[in-house]
């Protein structure tokens, strides 16, 4: 498989031949997805009701032997997140195979332009320029919540791959006081409402998120008074909060992608130590952080949980591993290819 290809003219013959191979495998697997991912879901988790709900399904890519993309799909609209030149070249090809599973309707195209242009692509070129309705809403139901998804909104609108994450919250949130830091529309802090908390706070920088998740309120018939979401910076937040001795149940952490290569990875560690130290000095004593990293060069490491004992050290805390996840079932992981595991997710206990 070609995984890093540096621009779509540097493919030869062989890797052409190869990426013609893994299309077809490509198209095959998609006749049945449909049946494959409706078994496994809804036996392993229970939380997608495939006809009645107009939910999403996240394959990622069910095939993820085909890295740089990913396909989701909220009820009858495919959402296609294009991260390598390969995927560009194909486009036409993987917007065929796509539109021929029932129900769907529409598939909106949206390339990682930053990454495509360190492999070479000129996005000046009207050849990858394309006309979009990425500005309507979709909604969806997950886990039995109701959200509105905006399909130009961060990486495909939603972050299917926290959903199991997101159950456990529910699960653990009754009578509990939570913070959810970079809380986007509101994922954890929607299952932590449900769940009976007695009160939820979201803090995220993005006021287009945030309009989101108020309607994500609004949507699942929430009590406003124990569910609100903040405009503020992350870091500024939680300063503020230790200088007023506040302190939460529950705290999640789910920064955005802070290595997204190797090259970063030493800085990003930096960053990543400086905001769980930050989290675990504002969880109460005895309460549990749900950190996360979505940076597959820090999950691939090896290092996030030094990195987590470091933060300790500088909170003076000491923490305790209640549990250790990553993405999904149907974020699939192909042993030939361990890159595809990206999502670190691990609960702490706070001492």
């Amino acid at each position: 498989m070609v995984r890093n290809a540096t621009s779509v003219a540097m493919l030869d013959a062989t890797s052409c031949l190869h990426l013609l191979m893994q299309i077809a495998f490509f198209d095959l697997q998609f006749h049945y997805i449909p049946k494959l991912s409706l078994v496994g879901i809804s036996f392993l988790s229970k939380s997608i009701d495939y006809f009645h709900a107009l939910p999403f399904l996240c394959f990622f890519i069910f095939c993820c032997r085909l890295s740089g993309l990913i396909v989701d799909i909220f009820g009858d609209e495919a959402v296609v997140a294009s991260s390598a030149a390969w995927v560009e070249k194909y486009k036409q090809k993987i917007k065929d195979c796509i539109g021929r599973i029932n129900n769907i309707n529409n598939v909106t195209w949206r390339p990682s332009t930053e990454i495509l242009k360190e492999e070479g692509l000129d996005f000046s070129d009207s050849a990858f320029v394309e006309s979009s309705n990425s500005s309507r809403m979709v909604k969806v139901v997950e886990n039995g919540i109701s959200y509105l998804i905006s399909l130009e909104g961060q990486k495909t609108g939603f972050y299917a791959d926290q959903r199991d994450n997101r159950k456990l919250i529910s699960s653990i949130s009754e009578g509990q006081k939570i913070l959810d830091i970079f809380c986007y529309t509101g994922g954890f802090a929607l299952n932590a409402a449900c769940g009976g908390a007695l009160s939820v706070t979201g803090v995220d920088s993005s006021l287009p998120a945030l309009e989101i998740a108020n309607e994500n309120i609004v949507l699942n018939g929430l009590d406003p008074g124990r569910i609100s979401f903040l405009r503020q910076d992350a870091t500024e937040f939680m300063k503020n909060a230790i200088t007023k001795g506040e302190s939460w149940d529950i705290v999640i952490l789910d920064p955005p992608k802070l290595a997204p290569r190797r090259k970063v990875l030493q800085s990003a560690s930096g960053m990543y130590r400086n905001l769980n130290s930050l989290a675990m000095q504002i969880t109460r004593r005895g309460g549990l952080l749900m950190t996360c990293s979505c940076s597959g060069a820090m999950t691939q490491s090896g290092t996030f949980l030094r990195v987590l004992q470091g933060a300790a050290q500088m909170a003076e805390k000491k923490i305790t591993v209640i549990r250790q996840a990553g993405a999904a079932c149907d974020h699939p992981i192909d042993p030939s290819y361990p890159e595809g595991a990206y999502l670190s997710n691990i609960l702490l206990r706070v001492l």
